[in-house]
C-alpha cells in the first residue's frame, strides 16, 4: 500500500515525491525496501503496488522493473479499507484462493529472515480460511503514535507465538499508553495483514455492508475488464480504515508476535532510528552528495539532499531539512505537527511548494 502523501516529511515529501519516495531505509528508498524484502518469499510476479494516478507515474523511476499491469491505481484516496478491497478484488478476479499479505510501503523492517518466518506463519493460521492474522510489535516505550492490540490467549503452539485479539485500542494518550506497557499483554498494531479473499470476505460482511457492496462491485466489474465500473464501485466504499471498517469487528484475528526491529516511518523524528548519530546525540540522513558540519549542537535531526552542507552551530533539539527549493526548521517536538504547515502552504495558495 503506496498512496499516502506523507505530509509529515514535507519539504522532502510532495505531490509528486510522497515519503515511499524517499531514501528513509538507511539510504534506500522505502517502496524499493519494501519490495525488496518480498524476495524469497513469493515470486516476483505475485507483488502488486496500490497507489493513486501520479505517483504511478512515478513509480517508473523508482522501480523501473516492476511490471506496470502489477499496480493498482485508487481513483481517489479513500483510506485503508477501500484501498485493501479494490487490491482484494484485483487479485481475486484472477485467484479466488489466493492468501494475500498487506503491508505499508514506509516500514524499516530488520532482518529480514525474521520477517520471512514471521509472514510464513501467518500464512499458516490463515489458511482456515476464516482467520484475519495481524502482527503485533512488543512495546519498548509508552508510544502515543501506535495503535495497540490487546492479546488473548495463545492461538495455538507454534512459534513465531501468535494470540488471539481481544480488541484493538486507538492511538491513546500518554498515560494509557503507559498502562497498556505495564499491565503486559499488548502489542503495537503493525498495520500488516494476512488473510485469504474468503477470510476478508466474510469479515466485511459481518463489519461493513457498505464496503462489502463496494467491494462485489468491484470484484464483478475487474473479472469483465470494466475500468469505469470498477471506478465507481471504488467511489461507493465508505472513506474509512481498515482497522475501525474491519478489524475491530471481526471475530476470529490472530497476532502473530514479532520478534524483529520495525520502524513505523511516521515523521522527520524516525532518523533517531534510521540515520547515522554522534556523541552529542545529533542524528543525520545524508544522501545524493549532502553533508552537515555541526559545533556545539545536541540532539538535533538533519535531513539533507543534493549537494550542500547544512551546517548547525549551538543550537539544541531542532529538524533541519535541506531540499530542492525549500528549508525546515523546526522544533523536534513539533515533528508529528507538519500537516498544519503544509495546510497552512495551501491556504496561502503556495501549491509550487506542495
Amino acid at each position: 500500500m503506496a498512496g499516502g502523501s506523507g505530509t509529515r516529511f514535507w519539504p522532502a515529501s510532495r505531490a509528486a515525491r510522497p515519503k515511499q519516495f524517499l531514501p528513509l531505509a538507511r539510504g534506500k528508498v522505502l517502496i524499493a525496501a519494501t519490495v525488496d524484502r518480498l524476495a524469497g518469499l513469493c515470486e516476483p510476479d505475485h507483488v502488486w503496488i496500490a497507489t493513486n494516478a501520479v505517483q504511478a507515474r512515478a513509480l517508473a523511476k523508482i522501480l523501473p522493473d516492476f511490471p506496470r499491469d502489477h499496480v493498482i491505481v485508487e481513483p481517489e484516496p479513500r483510506d485503508t479499507a477501500p484501498c485493501i478491497a479494490l487490491a482484494t478484488a484485483t487479485i481475486a478476479a484472477s485467484d479466488p484462493r489466493a492468501t494475500m499479505v498487506f503491508m505499508p510501503a514506509d516500514h524499516v523492517i530488520e532482518p529480514v529472515p525474521a520477517f520471512h518466518r514471521m509472514v510464513r506463519r501467518a500464512v499458516e493460521i490463515a489458511s482456515d480460511g476464516e482467520t484475519l492474522v495481524t502482527f503485533g510489535i512488543k512495546p519498548t516505550f509508552p508510544a502515543t503514535g501506535y495503535g495497540y492490540i490487546e492479546c488473548g490467549p495463545a492461538h495455538d503452539g507454534g512459534e513465531p507465538r501468535a494470540f488471539s485479539a481481544l480488541r484493538f485500542r486507538e492511538k491513546p494518550d500518554r498515560a494509557a499508553a503507559q498502562q497498556f506497557l505495564d499491565r503486559g499483554g499488548f502489542l503495537w498494531n503493525s498495520g500488516i495483514f494476512v488473510w485469504t479473499a474468503s477470510a476478508i470476505r466474510r469479515a466485511m460482511s459481518r463489519g461493513n455492508e457498505s464496503l462489502l457492496t463496494a467491494y462485489e462491485g468491484m470484484l464483478a466489474a475487474i473479472s469483465k475488464r470494466q475500468r469505469a465500473q470498477t471506478a465507481r464501485a471504488f467511489e461507493q466504499a465508505p472513506k474509512i480504515s481498515i482497522d475501525y471498517a474491519v478489524m475491530e469487528k471481526a471475530d476470529k484475528i490472530a497476532v502473530v508476535e514479532a520478534a524483529l526491529t520495525w520502524e513505523d516511518v511516521g515523521s522527520f523524528a524516525a532518523i533517531e532510528a534510521v540515520g547515522a548519530g554522534d556523541d552529542s546525540k545529533n542524528f543525520a540522513l545524508l544522501t545524493a552528495g549532502a553533508s552537515q558540519l555541526l559545533l556545539q549542537s545536541q540532539r538535533n535531526i538533519v535531513y539533507a539532499e543534493g549537494k550542500r552542507t547544512v551546517s548547525l552551530f549551538g543550537v539544541e533539539d531542532l529538524i533541519v531539512v535541506a531540499v530542492d527549493d525549500a528549508v525546515l526548521v523546526c522544533p523536534k517536538h513539533r515533528a508529528a505537527d507538519l500537516k498544519v504547515l503544509v495546510e497552512h502552504m495551501r491556504a496561502q495558495g503556495r501549491t509550487d511548494l506542495l
